[in-house]
């Protein structure tokens, strides 16, 4: 199989996105995250991306139904079953050449001695690059995707890296945020971020532990790129203003409630 025999075959198996590097651009990595400490033939590193979904965002936009929407479609099932079984059938594929491909998800086990550095990965590969917020960003869906990889023996073409601008001029993820939980570089305060009520989804053995994806910040982000990106609508995501809650569960607003778009009327909390 050749790099095109392998974008072909994801495609056909579910993959909205796919990716791949050669091993030589993973050199310098830390032991912990560096493929070959894992699987040691390793000369290509293979991302595959699903999209999430701008619907499964819809319900906590609106305040009105968390996991449902998000929680299943965007964040157990959109991970533990519809991109692990495009990983699995591709892994299937490449193993039928007599190569070995070893699957993996973009998740993180205390007992593990191995971290997978999915942003790295990812970026490595050509999908897209790390903006504002520390969210990862592709031309195609902007942060709305989940990651997987496959290291394998086979050595392949790789594709040329990219780095995604739509964060030039742009602070929506910051100013969204109610609590000030942003360093002047733009890098989120965990310890900040674990107290949000805001769609903000504590996920332990993720890479992202702190899944911000869906929250006041994250919903920003999708509002100010969905113009810019590859797949759009017929519609904005944005209806309406958006509900704010503190730490404690209280209603609050805050003057940069409307950044990504004026919204014609109001909404009062979840």
């Amino acid at each position: 199989m050749n790099s095109a025999d392998i974008k072909a075959a994801a495609r056909r198996f579910g993959a909205d996105l796919v990716g791949i590097a050669p091993i030589s651009r993973f050199d310098g990595l830390p032991e912990s995250s560096d493929p070959r400490s894992f699987a040691p033939d390793t000369r290509s590193v293979i991302t595959v991306g699903h999209r999430i979904l701008r619907g499964a965002f819809r319900g906590i936009e609106e305040g009105t139904s968390f996991h449902n929407t998000y929680g299943c479609f965007g964040v157990n099932w959109s991970e533990a079953f519809f991109l692990a079984q495009t990983v699995h059938d591709l892994c299937h594929e490449i193993e039928e050449t007599g190569a070995e491909a070893v699957p993996l998800l973009s998740r993180e086990y205390e007992e593990n001695k191995f971290v997978p550095d999915y942003k790295f990965y990812a970026h490595a590969c050509g999908v897209g690059s790390v903006g504002k917020g520390g969210f990862f960003l592709t031309p195609e869906y902007g942060h709305r995707q989940r990651f997987g990889f496959i290291f394998t023996t086979l050595e392949l073409e790789g594709d040329g890296i990219i780095e995604c601008d739509f964060c030039k001029d742009c602070n929506a993820c910051i100013k969204s945020c109610p609590f000030g939980a942003y360093d002047q570089n733009g890098s989120p305060d965990p310890e900040i971020c674990r107290h949000c009520k805001n769609g903000m989804f504590n996920r332990p053995g993720s890479c992202d532990r702190l899944d911000r994806y869906a929250s006041l910040c994250g919903r920003a982000c999708l509002t100010a790129v969905e113009k810019k990106i590859s797949n759009t609508f017929n519609a904005d995501f944005r209806k309406r203003s958006v509900w704010c809650l503190g730490r404690d569960g209280e209603i609050i607003t805050n003057s940069n409630q409307f950044v990504g778009g004026n919204c014609p009327d109001k909404f009062e909390g979840k």
